[in-house]
């Protein structure tokens, strides 16, 4: 019976024993398996920390620095522009009128001659008759006054005619358009460098269309110089607007200073003198 305990103690003993190798196996891989991780990891830290990733931050900051920087500059450059422009009209401005019109010629009838009359401006800076009209360029005056303006070349040219042509008994639209046509033709052969602002007739009050019937046709005459200029590619002036019962003097068609005053003004703005 001593015999058999003992053998089933050493059978026991190698059951034992063979339990306990797989689990030292076991445990030997887990703590390789663990060496290699940490050895993995030991390695990507010691690659990014050889490596690093760069720091753009500050690159970032300066360019927005600079650019910054940029537009204050060009606001500034802008604002500088600015005042020396606001600078340069305030001294055009306080020219005297003379001066604004160098290089200017108002051209036409009895209108053209009140910026004179009036002492706004010298003669010598108009180019008119009294009864001038596109009617009878060579009877009124006009041709020798062309002629005149072409040889002095102005930069600037104002015309202020037709009220003549409005008050010819034989007057009438159609007519006026085809002479204004063909003497605005002139004009533009006579000075092709020349710049040329067309003025409109201007309204007369009830008093002046009563001794003159036609005069009442104005709105009409006025309608046909706006398209002829359109035609011809030349400014059209409409100073209707700056006509007040205070304008006229006693015959009801020629006008005080006031009215050219604010001429003056609208044409100084409207040609940039």
């Amino acid at each position: 019976m001593a015999v058999n305990t003992g053998k089933k103690k050493q059978k026991r003993n190698k059951n034992g024993n063979k339990s306990y190798n797989n689990e030292d196996r076991v445990l030997k891989m887990a703590i390789i398996l663990v060496l290699l991780l940490f050895v993995m990891g030991a390695s990507l830290v010691g690659i990014k920390s050889m490596n690093p990733r760069p720091d753009i931050t500050k690159g970032v900051a300066k360019l927005e620095a600079m650019e910054k920087a940029s537009v204050k500059e060009t606001e500034k450059k802008i604002e500088a522009l600015e005042a020396e422009e606001a600078r340069a009209i305030e001294e055009r401005n306080k020219r005297p009128i003379n001066e604004k019109f160098e290089n200017t010629i108002i051209f036409g009838d009895f209108l053209a001659q009140g910026v004179y009359e009036q002492e706004l401006l010298g003669e010598s800076f108009v180019l008119a008759r009294e009864s001038a009209c596109v009617h009878d360029m060579d009877g009124t005056g006009v041709t020798e006054n062309l002629q005149a303006a072409a040889a002095r070349k102005p930069e600037v040219l104002f015309l202020q005619i037709g009220s003549n042509d409005v008050a010819l008994e034989e007057g009438s639209a159609d007519i006026f358009e085809e002479d204004y046509r063909n003497f605005l033709e002139k004009v533009k052969e006579a000075l092709p460098d020349t710049k040329i602002y067309v003025n409109s007739i201007l309204p007369v009050q009830q008093k002046a269309i009563a001794e003159t019937e036609t005069l009442a046709d104005i709105p009409e005459f006025n309608k046909r110089l706006d398209s002829v200029c359109k035609e011809a590619g030349v400014v059209f002036l409409d100073n209707s607007d700056l006509v007040t019962e205070d304008c006229y003097k006693d015959d009801g068609k020629r006008m005080r200073r006031k009215y050219y005053t604010a001429w003056i003004n609208r044409a100084v703005e409207t040609a940039n003198l």
